[in-house]
């Protein structure tokens, strides 16, 4: 029996994240300390600890619910930075950057969107990139938990079967970098061979210091 290709996928990154779970400097794992102050500069750190990015956010004046989030890489040099034409606490955020080159289509380069759902659905984050190497914009969602901060990361088309291509989960790490004896509490990325880091990155932050 042969499974398609995206189900194959989904199979082997299911299976192989428990198995992760308390593996020492996985490649794809980038994370948050979960004591860090959500209202500071942030730090993401990859799974060797090395600072992968660093995150701002600075409220405008007058505020008006607007404020303008900037991520850097591990060495502070600015990526890109996107700002908050709504940002209602938990109920609905929408994020996008203003700067740089207009894409192709005429829209920001990148957009995140948040709606909270009712009790009984998952809330769901929707984010967007606009490829410049293949010329289209790559669609994402991120289908949160009803109980925690956690929850699956999905590649979306129009027509075609979604793809996990990463997971946002709560975990204890003992790795060397850390505490390996007590263990240090995270927040933690996994992610697939070639989904896009610096965006799913942003989306650990994003859901992280959400009220």
């Amino acid at each position: 029996m042969q499974f398609p290709t995206s189900a194959l996928a989904l199979i082997t990154l299911l299976v192989s994240f428990p198995l992760a779970m308390y593996a020492q400097n996985v490649p794809n794992d980038y994370m948050i300390k979960q004591n860090s102050d959500p209202k500071r500069l942030l730090e993401v750190y990859s799974a060797n600890g090395k600072v992968a990015y660093r995150f701002t956010k600075t409220a405008h004046v007058p505020s008006q619910g607007q404020s303008t989030i900037t991520v850097a890489d591990g060495s502070s040099q600015k990526v890109f930075s996107m700002v908050t034409g709504l940002d209602d606490c938990s109920y609905k955020t929408n994020l996008a950057q203003v700067e740089g080159p207009t894409p192709k289509d005429q829209l920001p380069k990148r957009q995140y969107k948040f709606d909270e759902r009712k009790l009984w659905q998952n809330s769901v984050w929707r984010f967007n990139v606009y490829s410049d190497s293949a010329g289209a914009r790559v669609y994402y969602k991120f289908k949160k938990n009803r109980t925690n901060k956690g929850g699956q990361i999905f590649r979306v088309a129009a027509n075609q079967p979604s793809q996990l291509v990463g997971l946002l989960r709560s975990q204890t790490r003992k790795d060397k970098w850390l505490d390996p004896v007590k263990g240090t509490d995270t927040f933690t990325l996994s992610s697939v061979d070639g989904a896009p880091v610096t965006e799913l990155a942003t989306l650990l932050y994003l859901v992280f210091t959400q009220c």
